[in-house]
């Protein structure tokens, strides 16, 4: 499956809403591809922010890219 290219408006965002904040648990996604999580918009537990450091070193990890990688696609 092709990796999404989208490159501008980049988040990062919690692989799983009762993970940790550490970058294992981080995923670097465009905002299509965010809104496409099955957790994006419900309610339930809202995990504390990412620090500014695991922000930076998920991006480096991305290559500055979004990693969706979703089956289908999300745009």
């Amino acid at each position: 499956m092709p990796r999404c290219t989208k490159v501008r408006g980049l988040t990062v965002h919690h692989i799983l809403r009762t993970g940790t904040n550490n970058l294992s648990n981080a995923e670097v996604l465009c905002p299509k591809c965010h809104q496409a999580t099955s957790s994006y918009g419900t309610p339930g537990v809202t995990p504390p922010p990412f620090t500014e450091e695991t922000k930076q070193k998920a991006l480096i990890r991305a290559k500055n890219r979004c990693e969706c990688k979703r089956k289908g696609g999300c745009h």
